[in-house]
């Protein structure tokens, strides 16, 4: 198959997905073409445009960022030359605005099926305004063209009971993660990667990953962390990530006495050192698709605290058995729940998190299950 990819983030979990499912479908002999958007970029999305051109694969810069600006237009132009020159037998769009400009160009006539993952919409946010009724009315209007592949339970529903996305455009089809890639370190590898951070050796380390942004909400990850640290002096905290709340991130981990307690770094090109150091995996999240994080912690057997939000609930329920949550926003549940978390850790007891990651979430099921879809597109055209 000619596969033609479209994401605008080239970085975080998006990204990763994208990177991932192009590297599958390459190793199953498929050709890929990348469209993608430098505005966001990193060291990554970089090797990723080589391998895919190395490959014979076509490939163009959209030079766009994630909110709708004047450059849109001359975006869609490009992916519009870039199908009309690579010929693509499918097309598949990652993130809103990858999105809605794949299924513009059903508007303007392009034929091959057209396929879109959204990796968390908007409006699972609850915030109200006129920016949620935009982008809920733009997805409900665009959900009419091609196919949605939701990643969790929580999102398909949102597509289909507050977006009236048609059931029939609707597929569930969960993230993966590389299990051989990502995978617990042994003591030594563990020892190295902490000693080098300044981890204490007694320190009870937990971690947060993704973009310092109103979705991730981590100003209620600091203000629940301060909290649980006033009793428990062990714990440390190890933050991955950039973004719009950056400098206020900084500015109330100093206002909460926290700072020295906080490992800062904002982004790792091979993050699985990041999991390897910790003792557990923390997301506060206001909403999520289903996060690349959550399955990645996983991977390497982390116990996880998550918000109980669309998204998460998927984990939540799934028999984890070392799982923990709190409500969206809820400082004191989560603070509770951090306290839960490390009494735990002095248990020891026996995790199923990999076992888990590597039965429900390997690349051949998931990815497997993309391809199948793609064929049988392909085959109704």
């Amino acid at each position: 198959m000619q596969i033609l990819l479209v994401t605008e983030p080239g970085v975080d979990g998006v990204f990763r997905h994208v990177e991932a499912l192009a590297s599958f479908m390459m190793e199953r002999g498929h050709c890929i073409h990348l469209a993608y958007s430098d505005v966001r970029g990193s060291d990554r999305l970089t090797q990723l445009v080589a391998k895919v051109s190395a490959a014979g694969g076509k490939t163009v810069n959209l030079s766009v960022g994630n909110a709708p600006g004047p450059g849109d237009v001359a975006a869609l132009m490009k992916l519009r030359r870039l199908v009309q020159e690579a010929r693509p037998d499918v097309i598949h769009a990652h993130s809103s605005k990858a999105g809605a400009l794949v299924r513009a160009l059903v508007w303007l006539g392009v034929r091959p099926p057209v396929f879109y993952t959204p990796h968390a919409y908007y409006g699972l946010s609850g915030k109200g305004g006129m920016k949620a009724l935009l982008f809920n009315a733009v997805e409900t209007v665009l959900g009419r063209a091609g196919t949605t592949i939701n990643l969790s339970d929580g999102e398909r529903a949102f597509a289909r009971e507050t977006l009236k996305i048609p059931q029939v455009r609707l597929r569930l089809i969960a993230n993966p993660v590389d299990c051989l890639r990502f995978r617990p370190a042994d003591a030594a590898t563990r020892q190295e990667i902490r000693a080098a951070l300044g981890v204490p050796a007694d320190a009870i380390l937990l971690g947060s990953v993704g973009r310092l942004a109103f979705q991730k909400d981590p100003l209620t990850l600091y203000h629940a962390f301060a909290k649980a640290c006033q009793s428990r002096p062990e714990l440390w905290l190890y933050h991955l990530g950039e973004g719009e709340l950056s400098a206020e991130c900084a500015a109330l981990a100093e206002q909460l006495g926290i700072r020295s307690r906080i490992i800062r770094q904002t982004y790792l090109s091979e993050p699985l050192s990041f999991y390897q150091a910790l003792d557990g995996m923390i997301l506060t999240s206001r909403y999520e698709g289903l996060s690349f994080a959550v399955l990645e912690a996983l991977a390497c057997d982390l116990p996880v605290i998550l918000s109980r939000v669309p998204g998460n609930t998927d984990f939540t329920e799934m028999g984890l058995s070392h799982c923990w949550s709190a409500g969206k926003e809820d400082v004191e549940g989560f603070a509770d729940v951090i306290g839960q978390w490390v009494r735990d850790c002095e248990l020891a007891r026996l995790s199923n998190h990999r076992e888990i990651a590597e039965t429900r979430f390997s690349q051949a099921a998931c990815f497997g299950a993309v391809e199948r879809e793609y064929e049988q597109k392909i085959v109704a055209s």
